[in-house]
């Protein structure tokens, strides 16, 4: 994902990194790590907080600027205060080390445990849930064990069922090509050499942003635990969350991306056919849906959230 640079004078961007700091602040610890985009929780009321979870060998960050927009255009239409919960799913980025060691086939359902200890940890009640891909599926998990089920379940570019592809959006061959690799890194240029040759350079950038820095030199680690990447992965492939869609106190939304490759017809057909399910396609998408048509995706969210409240 390409960062957006903000070109400000020293002063501006100093004032502007204050105002940053006081509306995010993140946090670590043996539970999920996670940062909030919004006033923070002391401040009441707290009634309209979404916890959001994102995809396979993604970060909670991965979403900062598309969650940044959807909260404001809520506050603007609404004329409440909204919160954003960005989490850190177990083996990813500052949860690395958050489950380690465990590959139950379960683990899909050990993930959605780990949000509702976050939750009863921060002390909230999630009135909307969003999870993409991976987080989706979780996402529907979640509200099957949650103690407060939420008023909105919202699952992105993720089919309910069991994948059937053994490549599911890629990361079939992204994982099989970093197991082949050291755990620590060279350098990036070592990287675009090392990983297949039929990768695009988009795809070697965003698996080097998987990498972070070793004492300030060259050499680099990555930020997941592949292990529980890999098993999540595949705890995400045989695991059916249809049951999920019985909860009447539910609505759920499902969107999948129009270019996804994913879906099987047979999933599709039934998901337009189950109550309490409002099935969705977003236009110009492939399966990175809040980057291919961010502006789509907005309008749909924002207005589906507010009508339906």
């Amino acid at each position: 994902m390409i960062p957006h640079t903000l070109r400000t004078r020293p002063r501006m961007r100093t004032a502007l990194a204050r105002a940053l700091n006081a509306r995010v602040r993140a946090y670590a610890s043996n539970s999920l790590a996670h940062e909030i985009r919004g006033p923070p929780l002391d401040e009441k009321p707290l009634d309209n907080v979404i916890f959001w979870l994102h995809g396979l060998m993604g970060q909670g960050k991965n979403w900062r600027t598309f969650t940044s927009r959807l909260r404001q255009s809520l506050v603007d239409r609404d004329g409440r205060s909204w919160r954003i919960v960005l989490v850190d799913l177990r083996g990813h980025g500052a949860s690395a080390s958050v489950g380690a060691g465990t590959t139950s086939e379960e683990l899909l359902v050990d993930a959605a445990r780990d949000v509702e200890a976050l939750v009863n940890k921060l002390g909230v009640v999630p009135k909307i849930v969003v999870g993409h891909s991976l987080g989706g599926k979780i996402a529907l998990e979640y509200s099957k064990i949650a103690t407060a089920v939420p008023t909105q379940i919202w699952s992105l570019d993720s089919s309910p069922g069991k994948v059937e592809v053994t490549d599911a959006h890629g990361a079939g061959r992204v994982l099989a090509a970093i197991r082949q690799l050291p755990s620590r890194i060279p350098s990036r240029r070592w990287l675009a050499e090392a990983l297949p040759k039929e990768f695009s350079r988009g795809l070697v950038d965003w698996i080097g942003s998987n990498l972070k820095n070793v004492s300030g030199g060259e050499e680099l680690e990555w930020v997941h635990n592949f292990e529980t990447v890999e098993a999540l992965y595949q705890s995400f492939r045989n695991t059916d969350s249809w049951p999920a869609f019985e909860d009447p106190r539910t609505d759920f939304y499902v969107v999948k991306a129009e270019r996804s490759t994913a879906w099987s017809a047979t999933d599709v057909a039934r998901l337009r056919k189950t109550p309490r399910s409002k099935f969705m396609v977003l236009p110009r998408a492939d399966h990175w849906l809040h980057t291919d048509n961010p502006d789509g995706l907005l309008e749909l969210m924002s207005d589906s959230i507010l009508a339906d409240l």
